[in-house]
């Protein structure tokens, strides 16, 4: 999959069927789009298969919000690598681009420096300064194709719906909508070392630009250097002990690891098991650790 970030190659790009949205999460409605774009390639002489999103995502740079994405760009383009996906074309979202008129994106933009054959875009899709561009407006300069709205038991498949699930702490329905665990990936970052005192040593990762699911304790896998271990984790302020400012996943591994500070990793979040409280006493919290541990241990105990 050929990367273009703020580049353009019409060379690579002229006469492909282009995808536009922003595929936060990339769930099983955005990935049904992209089956129905690879049948259609197969049927019809285009040239490549191609997805545009922006970065940030429209809503975040609008309304300045902070810990709103399931998945970040990176976690998009390994999850797009292993799809049959041509190329990935991403537009820096600033001040300077909001600016740009409906007409100038279609002509300045798609027809000059992507030229594709078709684009699909969802029913709903809004474009332009203003939101003034439609798709109406869009099929006065291209061939378009209405992505088909998947559902799945009656339930629309959004970001939206899964943003909530996961906020809610609902994981096995955001997973199920995903299509794959819900994850993160950040640096392990120093901490103030009091898990270890209390006999449960952690790795501390901020979440920073992801979505913040409900403060309390996961079952999770956790991936660094080619290697996948099983653990629990607690996201939220740590009320009993310190209680933080900002908010953090501290992660308890079943096996013992060497030191991670530094290292990137990425946290599958498998299974909710309680909602973070404040405990009486640090002898209270460490019993109840215990049973969390017995209870994320049986819940991982099939999941590889």
């Amino acid at each position: 999959m050929k990367l273009l970030i703020n580049k353009f190659s019409t060379k690579f790009t002229s006469n492909c069927l282009l995808i536009i949205g922003n595929f936060d999460g990339l769930h099983k409605g955005h990935l049904s789009i992209l089956s129905e774009a690879i049948n259609l390639k197969k049927q019809k002489s285009y040239s490549k298969i191609g997805l545009l999103t922006f970065e940030p995502n429209p809503k975040e740079f609008f309304f300045n919000l902070k810990n709103f994405k399931i998945t970040k760009l990176n976690d998009k383009i390994e999850i797009l690598k292993k799809l049959k996906i041509d190329f990935l074309h991403v537009i820096k979202f600033n001040k300077k681009f909001r600016n740009f008129s409906a007409e100038d994106f279609c002509k300045k933009i798609l027809k000059k420096k992507i030229n594709p054959s078709t684009i699909i875009v969802g029913k709903e899709f809004k474009f332009g300064k203003n939101r003034s561009g439609n798709i109406q407006f869009l099929k006065n300069f291209f061939n378009i194709k209405i992505a088909k709205q998947k559902k799945i038991n009656n339930l629309k498949i959004s970001s939206s719906t899964i943003r909530k699930f996961l906020q809610q702490g609902k994981i096995k329905q955001a997973n199920h909508l995903l299509g794959r665990y819900w994850s993160i990936s950040g640096k392990v970052v120093q901490g103030n070392r009091i898990g270890r005192k209390i006999g449960f040593k952690t790795a501390n990762v901020y979440l920073d630009e992801y979505v913040n699911p409900m403060y309390g304790v996961y079952a999770v896998k956790v991936k660094f250097d080619n290697k996948i271990y099983k653990g629990i984790s607690n996201f939220g302020i740590a009320p009993t002990i310190r209680n933080n400012k900002k908010p953090v996943l501290e992660i308890h591994f079943f096996k013992k690891i060497k030191s991670i500070y530094n290292k990137t990793v990425k946290v599958d979040f498998i299974s909710f098991i309680r909602k973070e409280k404040k405990f009486k006493s640090k002898k209270n919290l460490t019993d109840q650790i215990k049973k969390d541990i017995n209870k994320a241990k049986k819940i991982l105990e099939n999941v590889r």
